[in-house]
């Protein structure tokens, strides 16, 4: 066993990709060289620390007591060394960044992220896509997006999710309108099929005892805000949004009940997608910048 100043610590991203790949043809082809090269790295590794990190069974691997415990480390040699390079490295990134968010968060969220990274990275071409939750989640699983921001919360096998803000959902009301009371009948101004903010309003509707006579779904915040200001019916919408809106003021806004009000947005990436230093700097930048917000809006409230 080598001297800890002897070690070299390169073979650590051998090993983080054995383990995050599932094989060793995944992490040769994620490292750009043959199994075999590989196989020998971990083997070198294993032989410079003296203990057995990976237990062989066949074509699958199983990390000993060892390996979970150098694991993290590994990782975050990987995060380290990403982080260095970018920031050497921003300004000449190039290449294509395709990435997919809802309708609220571009409006309100993402334009200061996006302005931000492009100042660093201004050879990168940018491109957002704008959909519900359950299509963005398709989009990314299917290579068709790099990254997209969905509602959560979200658990999937296949993708890295992380969560950047949290909102705070809101009814919202015409003007002149009172909160709808049980056996009420009310029309419902909404997001297209697949959208959690939706969802979350039809849950509302059916838990407060309300008679739906109908849906309107529009793609757009702003055909939401002015159906509902018109008086059309009741939506959802975040509170950091209606805050910020220059037509906020022509609508009501009300709490909803705590597990319908608490909406996390996700920053979702596939967990096996080839590496991409755009993106990773893109990710840096988003998460650095906010991590966890909590929503601070307020708004007009209805009586």
């Amino acid at each position: 066993m080598l001297a800890p100043s002897r070690f070299n610590p390169q073979l650590l991203r051998y090993f983080s990709a054995v383990v995050t790949h599932g094989s060793l043809s995944a992490a040769a082809r994620h490292l750009h060289c043959v199994p075999s090269n590989v196989s020998a790295r971990l083997r070198q590794l294993e032989e410079q620390l003296g203990s057995v990190l990976l237990e062989r069974n066949g074509p699958q691997f199983t990390l000993t007591a060892a390996g979970e415990r150098l694991l993290p480390h590994a990782r975050q040699l990987d995060v380290l060394c990403s982080a260095a390079w970018q920031s050497v490295h921003l300004d000449t990134l190039q290449g294509r960044l395709r990435l997919g968010s809802m309708e609220t968060t571009a409006a309100m969220r993402l334009p200061v992220v996006l302005a931000r990274f492009h100042r660093h990275a201004p050879r990168v071409a940018m491109e957002l896509e704008t959909g519900s939750s359950a299509v963005l989640i398709e989009r990314v699983l299917g290579h068709d997006l790099d990254a997209a921001l969905v509602a959560g919360p979200l658990e999937h096998p296949r993708l890295i999710a992380d969560e950047v803000w949290r909102e705070e959902l809101r009814l919202v009301l015409p003007a002149d309108m009172r909160l709808p009371r049980r056996g009420d009948e009310v029309g419902l101004i909404v997001f297209p099929e697949g959208c959690h903010y939706r969802a979350r309003l039809l849950s509302w509707a059916q838990e407060s005892g309300l008679t739906v006579t109908g849906l309107q779904s529009y793609a757009s915040v702003e055909a939401i805000i002015g159906c509902v200001a018109a008086g059309l019916g009741v939506g959802v919408l975040p509170a950091s949004l209606l805050a910020a809106h220059p037509r906020g003021d022509q609508v009501l806004s009300h709490p909803l009940p705590v597990h319908l009000a608490s909406s996390p947005t996700m920053l979702i990436r596939r967990r096996q997608a080839e590496a991409h230093p755009a993106l990773d700097a893109w990710v840096e930048v988003l998460l650095g910048e906010h991590g966890v917000v909590e929503d601070p809006g307020s708004h007009k409230h209805a009586a």
